[in-house]
């Protein structure tokens, strides 16, 4: 299949492209049969990703690069030819920068990074007119997950420039609903405090409810995102807002 990656250069997106690219193109057996059978890997997966400096990515088999912006149609249009082949599935891992991880450092922008980019990539999948997924990373505090957010996460969406970022989730489930149409089968990853630590188990819970734990390593959530795309869980998260935990 084919998955295009917005943000691949960040802390979390990094780990989705290159795993989806592992799922796809497993290490190769160093003493491989001399006659393939019916159990042999199947041919990799293709990954696009869109990012700024695309110096910053090494090429590699089935990955193509595609530089330029996720809030410009043409750039996202680009991304979704570049490769010559249909895109299947989207996965954002998308996150308006500021200065510093400080709550109160300075907020860089810009204000509908995530909005933006989610409105023209729901588009370009619609267009296909053919089935397929977009995931979105989401946060702990958005819509109906506000009710179960421990109290000093809220605290800093209120009083401090993480709410910038807030406020631009929001708009994600707005621009979702307005754009997906039937074709596409959104999942918005609602993630709660992201964190190093590697590889980990991943929960998952109603947003409304309590009961995840407070983190989740980028890692596992750009992992499980990237399954979801893949379609590892069928159409379980179809149209759905999950929480994520460890």
């Amino acid at each position: 299949m084919h998955i295009l990656i917005f943000g691949a250069t960040g802390r979390t997106g990094i780990h989705a492209y290159k795993y989806a690219l592992e799922q796809g193109n497993p290490i190769p057996d160093p003493h491989p049969p001399s006659i393939k059978t019916k159990h042999s890997q199947p041919p990799g997966h293709h990954v696009t990703i869109l990012v700024r400096n695309a110096s910053s990515i090494p090429p590699q088999e089935n990955l193509t690069i595609v530089y330029g912006s996720v809030t410009s149609e043409a750039d996202v249009s680009k991304a979704f030819t570049a490769a010559g082949q249909p895109i299947d599935a989207v996965v954002t891992c998308l996150n308006a920068r500021r200065t510093s991880e400080f709550p109160w450092a300075k907020f860089l922008g810009p204000p509908r990074l995530l909005a933006d980019s989610t409105a023209l990539v729901a588009r370009q999948l619609r267009a296909q007119k053919h089935k397929s997924r977009l995931v979105i990373m989401s946060g702990q505090g958005v819509g109906e997950s506000w009710a179960v957010t421990p109290w000093i996460v809220r605290f800093l969406i209120r009083h401090s420039n993480v709410g910038r970022t807030y406020d631009d989730m929001i708009l994600v489930d707005k621009e979702i609903e307005g754009n997906c149409g039937e074709n596409v089968a959104w999942v918005s990853t609602v993630a709660v405090g992201l964190s190093g630590g590697g590889k980990k188990p991943v929960k998952t819970f109603d947003v409304r409810k309590g009961g995840a734990g407070w983190f989740i390593s980028r890692e596992s959530c750009a992992m499980w995102m990237a399954d979801v795309a893949m379609g590892k869980m069928g159409e379980e998260f179809d149209g759905k807002r999950v929480m994520v935990s460890n």
